[in-house]
């Protein structure tokens, strides 16, 4: 059985059949909150076509995102280790389906066996390189560069040409006003790369979306695999 979810499809038999009866099937809606700072987290969420989104919200209000999770890792892991309290806000950017489990009956499982410590170390791991590439990316590439590895990660994310992506969130991903969103993205759709009508993105032309983006996108998609394909 596949379980459309990184994470659980690369576990050992025994851990998965010691997490089985403990997960459930959601759904999660579009925008719908999960966690805000301060909170606690009560639930590990592994997204399997759905995608989560981390932001950072300054005290003006002004939000960005520092990361997004899909079907390659899962939220809350690491916490079901360490710390239970939320530091960041965590939002559905896509909706989808996920499978859910108690914070507390993962943490109970993982003090049962060290190879799960370990496969949730690995995927902790791996969100730190996007999060730490990500700041770099912010900082040094143009929005058409960094719209461009969005697109290119939500679609291996989601596995489809359509992206359910609205300008909100693409202002929040990129961390620019919306007026710079429409004009990256006009400029994307006149190329043909893409087509932007009203919130959805379809993607004509991947080959050009990777030539366009930079070299964050390489960097993060070759070290997380790196990191989650390397054996106990």
């Amino acid at each position: 059985m596949s379980w459309d979810n990184h994470f659980l499809d690369e576990l050992g038999a025994e851990d998965l059949e010691a997490l089985r009866p403990l997960l459930s099937p959601v759904s999660l809606e579009r925008n719908q909150l999960v966690d805000e700072p301060g909170q606690i987290i009560n639930t590990v969420y592994l997204p399997i076509d759905c995608v989560l989104s981390v932001v950072t919200v300054m005290r003006s209000g002004a939000q960005v995102e520092s990361r997004t999770i899909g079907c390659e890792s899962g939220y809350g892991l690491l916490s079901a280790l360490g710390s239970p309290i939320c530091f960041e806000r965590m939002i559905v950017q896509i909706a989808g389906r996920a499978w859910a489990i108690p914070r507390m009956a993962m943490r109970e499982a993982a003090l049962k066996s060290p190879s799960l410590v370990s496969a949730i170390v690995q995927h902790g791991q791996a969100t730190l390189v996007q999060t730490a590439q990500g700041i770099a990316c912010n900082t040094l590439h143009s929005a058409e560069q960094r719209l461009c590895r969005w697109l290119l990660m939500t679609q291996d994310r989601i596995r489809a040409d359509h992206l359910p992506l609205t300008q909100e969130h693409l202002s929040i991903m990129l961390g620019v006003q919306r007026t710079t969103v429409t004009a990256v993205a006009s400029g994307l759709q006149q190329r043909g790369w893409i087509s932007y009508v009203r919130g959805k993105i379809r993607v004509h032309d991947r080959p050009a979306l990777e030539r366009g983006a930079c070299e964050c996108y390489a960097t993060v998609t070759t070290a997380q695999r790196a990191i989650l394909d390397t054996e106990s």
